[in-house]
């Protein structure tokens, strides 16, 4: 397991590297609405952004996809110790804390990220929601949750939502440590 996890950060570092050294700033800026950076045959295309985050040390990378019917809701226990991006493939999500969160909006995104990278100021790319404050994400947007606050996931619309949890996970403590047997 331990080598998974180191094998599996060195991936995430190694991709993180490539999108960093493969930016170019100054073409990016000219671009009136860039769609993504094209490394070879690929295009990556930013989606979220959360700064400023503290990480757990160790901590687990868990990528999971889960599906929400219309009037679904999914509780968010206080003192879980994960943290996250959720991002919102198809249909309509209200997601509310009792602590903040930022929650980026598709529409919008490629000008805010060619002004960040114009200005150096990414303040822009990212909508700050205070505590206690209901947001609706729509299929593109994504929130930043953070870890050890309580909330709820609820899909109020009429159609089945699809999400897709990027979550980071303390190592230490968490269940499920033993190895399963065959």
């Amino acid at each position: 397991m331990r080598r998974f996890s180191v094998l599996l950060s060195l991936i995430v570092v190694v991709l993180l590297g490539v999108l960093v050294l493969s930016a170019r700033p100054v073409t990016i800026a000219k671009e009136a609405t860039p769609a993504g950076v094209k490394i070879g045959g690929v295009t990556f295309e930013p989606v979220a952004l959360a700064t400023g985050i503290d990480l757990p040390s160790p901590g687990d990378l868990l990528v999971a996809r889960a599906a929400l019917d219309a009037g679904g809701m999914v509780p968010i226990e206080q003192g879980d110790p994960a943290l996250g991006i959720l991002l919102v493939e198809s249909g309509t999500l209200t997601l509310q804390l009792e602590g903040p969160m930022t929650v980026t909006r598709r529409a919008g995104l490629s000008q805010a990220m060619a002004t960040a990278e114009a200005t150096g100021d990414v303040s822009t790319l990212t909508e700050a929601v205070p505590a206690g404050q209901a947001v609706a994400l729509a299929a593109g947007n994504a929130a930043y949750i953070p870890a050890n606050v309580a909330g709820e996931i609820r899909n109020e619309g009429q159609e089945r939502a699809l999400r897709l949890a990027i979550l980071v996970l303390p190592t230490e403590g968490r269940m499920g440590q033993a190895t399963p047997a065959p």
